[in-house]
């Protein structure tokens, strides 16, 4: 009982400590081998892809998934390449809390190749990405909850095959069928038969190779009893975000904001500060969507909370 009371005392005294986050920067680069050669069976005319749509996102999103049925965004993407639908329910997941951002890239021709960056973090870890496979009556290829971190470590550097999914929606079954409503809806499913499938073999359209080009700290160890940054809000912001510093002293302290290669963007306060709480606020309506970081440096203690910036 009295080493109980011991230890509850101790916890009481010590200072709590944040944990450390870390957000990494990725590029993805579509390469698709995809033609005559390799895909003979009534290959099309115009082969390309659709401009590719998905997002960042944690485990209790799902933007599709084989045996599911796909959603109207999906439905889109597939049968005519349109990604404005797909887009808003990115949207909305980010708006929900289970997603960090919408991920999008340019369409081409195939054969061709094509990548762009992005961003993750500890809580946003997981990749889907999508493209239409055109023309075609509803197939598309793609990654779905894709974990770029496992086992407490970023990955640098993995390689995705990509297959050819059907979506369910159209019964179309060539490159150029016309258009033939599937109703009801069938679950999305890997074709494993022609026009994918050559001397007996299922042939990849090409990959998704996702690379790891850096890692920044968000959240430095500090003691937050003695100097705590809140997290800001609204959180992604589109025109202004607040929080508030809480000092147990006063001292010297200097607010600066940074974008994801380290250059400072902004100044927010310079001096000293009594003690207490002190809110602050950030229009964002003039920085380029994307993460940011928020540093808070006082006399002997430091930290850093991110903020994500999206388009209006």
């Amino acid at each position: 009982m009295r080493l109980f009371g011991y230890t509850f005392l101790l916890a009481l005294l010590l200072p709590t400590f944040a944990l450390a986050q870390s957000t990494a920067t990725y590029r993805v680069t579509f390469e698709s081998a995809w033609s005559a050669d390799t895909h003979p069976d009534g290959f099309p005319p115009d082969p390309h892809y659709s401009p590719l749509i998905g997002a960042a996102h944690n485990e209790a999103a799902s933007l599709w998934t084989v045996g599911g049925l796909a959603s109207p965004g999906i439905e889109q993407m597939a049968e005519t390449g349109g990604t404005s639908q797909l887009r808003g329910e990115v949207d909305g997941l980010i708006g929900e809390g289970t997603a960090l951002s919408v991920l999008s890239g340019a369409g081409i021709d195939s054969p061709g190749s094509t990548s762009f960056t992005f961003d993750l973090t500890e809580d946003y870890a997981l990749v889907s990405l999508v493209t239409m496979v055109a023309p075609s009556p509803d197939w598309f290829v793609g990654v779905s909850g894709l974990n770029l971190r496992e086992g407490g470590d970023w990955t640098e550097e993995r390689v995705v095959d990509l297959f050819a999914y059907d979506a369910g929606t159209d019964s179309g079954e060539d490159y150029t069928s016309p258009n033939q409503d599937t109703n009801p809806a069938e679950p999305i499913f890997r074709i494993e038969e022609a026009p994918f499938v050559v001397n007996s073999e299922l042939v990849p359209l090409g990959t998704f190779t996702f690379r790891l080009l850096s890692t920044v700290s968000n959240e430095e160890v500090v003691p937050v009893s003695a100097f705590a940054l809140d997290a800001l809000a609204p959180n992604p912001a589109t025109s202004r975000s607040a929080f508030q510093l809480h000092l147990d002293q006063s001292q010297s302290v200097r607010i600066d904001v940074f974008d994801i290669l380290g250059r400072r963007i902004e100044t927010l306060h310079e001096g000293t500060l009594a003690a207490g709480i002190h809110p602050f606020a950030l229009d964002v309506s003039r920085l380029a969507r994307g993460l940011y970081m928020v540093r808070a440096r006082g006399a002997e203690a430091q930290v850093t909370r991110r903020l994500v910036v999206q388009g209006r």
